[in-house]
C-alpha cells in the first residue's frame, strides 16, 4: 500500500496486540480489509478521468466517484498542488471558483467544464491526490463500520461500498437494520447486510451494484473476526460527533440523558463489553466505549514526553491519541499537543506514533 497512514493504522494494530493486549487474536488484518474494500470500490466507480457532469443533481468525479462538496475538495487539493497547469487547463475563471467556493451541492457542470476537469483529473498531481484520498476516505468507512461494532471482514468491505455510494448516514441505517436483524453488531453477516441493503429503498435501487458486491465480498478468504477492543475502567474521551447515555449496556436500553458532545471526558467506573458505566448530570448510564478512546487511569497526570493520558507512563492509548489526531479522527488540548510532538519537529503525525509504540514496547527512549 502506497498510502502511509493506511500502513501505520494496521502497524498500530499489530503492536497492539503484541505489547498491550487490547485485541484479540485474527486472521486478518484491518490493512487486508482496507485493500479489499479499495478494489471494490474502484471496480464498482470511475477512473482517475472520470467526470459526471450531473449526477443527481450535483457533479460526481474520479475513479471513487467523489459526489458534490467532496468532488469541490478533491480539486482544491489538485489546483492547489499545480495552479498554474490547472488554470491553462480550466482558465481562470473556474480555478478561482475551485479555490474560493465552500460548497458544490447543487453544482453541476457544463460540456465545456466536463472536457476541461477531465483533462484536469488526468495529470499526475490529480493521480496522487486520488490514490492519497481514496485510501484515506476508504480506511474511515472501515472505522465508522468498526464503531458501529461489525467485526467481520467480508461485512466490513460491503459496508465500506454502499458508504461511498450512499455516504454515511446511508450505510449506517442499512447496517442498523443488519445489526437488528442480526441480534448484535458481532453477529451481523455478509448476508444479513446483503438483505438489510436490498430491502432498503435507497440502496436496493442499484440491485446490480449490491449483487456484485454480494459476490466479491462471499468470494474473499476472511476468516474469524477483525480485531476488537478490550476496555477497562479509567477515563475516556468522547470522539462522536454525539453519544447517547442508556439506563443500561446495550442499544436495546434507552436514552437517559441528551448526548454528550465530541471532546467530552468521562471517567468509566464499570464496564460490559463494550459498555462503560458514567455518571453525567446527575444521572448514572451506559455508553458505548467504541466511540472514545482511553484517556488514562482516574485522576492521573504526568509531564513525560508521549504521554497524552496521563498515566505516568507512554503506552500504546498514547500511540493511538497520536494517531488518530494525524488522521484528523481526534481533538487534543494544548497540553496533549505539547506532549505528542515526541520527535520536536513541529507537527503531529505517523512518525510520532510510531516512536510512541517502541517506547512501549521497550524498543526506544524518548
Amino acid at each position: 500500500m502506497k498510502q502511509l497512514l493506511k500502513k501505520a493504522t494496521a502497524y498500530l494494530l499489530c503492536f497492539l496486540m503484541l505489547i498491550s493486549g487490547a485485541f484479540t487474536a485474527t486472521a486478518y488484518t484491518t490493512e487486508d480489509i482496507v485493500d479489499a474494500a479499495l478494489e471494490l470500490i474502484y471496480r464498482n466507480e470511475g477512473v482517475y478521468t472520470s467526470v459526471l457532469a450531473n449526477d443527481v443533481g450535483a457533479v460526481s468525479l474520479g475513479k471513487i466517484g467523489w459526489h458534490a462538496t467532496r468532488a469541490l475538495n478533491l480539486l482544491k487539493t489538485i489546483v492547489s498542488a499545480d495552479q498554474k497547469t490547472a488554470e491553462q487547463l480550466l482558465g481562470k475563471d473556474l480555478t478561482n471558483e475551485i479555490l474560493t467556493a465552500s460548497s458544490w451541492e447543487s453544482r453541476t457542470f457544463t460540456a465545456a467544464e466536463k472536457a476541461a476537469v477531465e483533462k484536469l483529473l488526468a495529470t499526475g498531481a490529480s493521480k496522487k491526490a486520488q490514490d492519497s484520498l481514496a485510501e484515506q476516505d476508504i480506511t474511515n468507512y472501515i472505522l465508522h463500520g468498526q464503531a458501529m461494532g461489525i467485526t467481520d471482514g467480508k461485512v466490513l468491505v460491503y459496508f465500506a461500498d454502499l458508504e461511498n455510494q450512499m455516504g454515511s448516514n446511508g450505510a449506517a441505517r442499512v447496517a442498523s437494520a443488519a445489526i437488528s436483524a442480526a441480534g448484535s453488531a458481532g453477529k451481523v453477516t455478509l448476508n444479513h447486510i446483503y438483505q438489510a441493503a436490498m430491502a432498503d429503498r435507497t440502496a436496493s435501487s442499484s440491485p446490480t451494484r449490491r449483487n456484485t458486491a454480494y459476490s466479491y465480498c462471499n468470494a474473499l478468504s476472511f476468516s474469524g473476526s477483525t480485531p476488537s477492543l478490550s476496555y477497562q475502567p479509567g477515563r475516556y474521551i468522547v470522539t462522536a460527533s454525539a453519544l447517547n447515555v442508556r439506563s443500561g449496556p446495550g442499544t436495546n436500553y434507552a436514552t437517559i440523558t441528551s448526548s454528550l458532545p465530541n471532546g467530552t471526558t468521562v471517567t468509566v467506573t464499570q464496564v460490559s463489553g463494550d459498555w462503560g458505566k458514567i455518571t453525567v448530570r446527575g444521572l448514572t448510564g451506559w455508553i458505548n466505549l467504541r466511540y472514545t478512546v482511553y484517556a488514562g487511569n482516574s485522576g492521573s497526570s504526568s509531564n513525560i514526553k508521549g504521554d497524552l493520558n496521563g498515566n505516568g507512563t507512554i503506552d500504546a492509548s498514547d500511540a493511538r491519541l497520536i494517531l488518530r489526531y494525524a488522521a484528523k479522527l481526534e481533538t487534543l488540548s494544548n497540553a496533549q499537543k505539547a506532549k505528542a510532538d515526541i520527535n520536536a519537529d513541529g507537527k503531529i503525525d505517523i512518525q510520532d506514533a510510531r516512536k510512541a509504540l517502541r517506547v512501549a514496547a521497550g524498543l526506544d527512549r524518548i
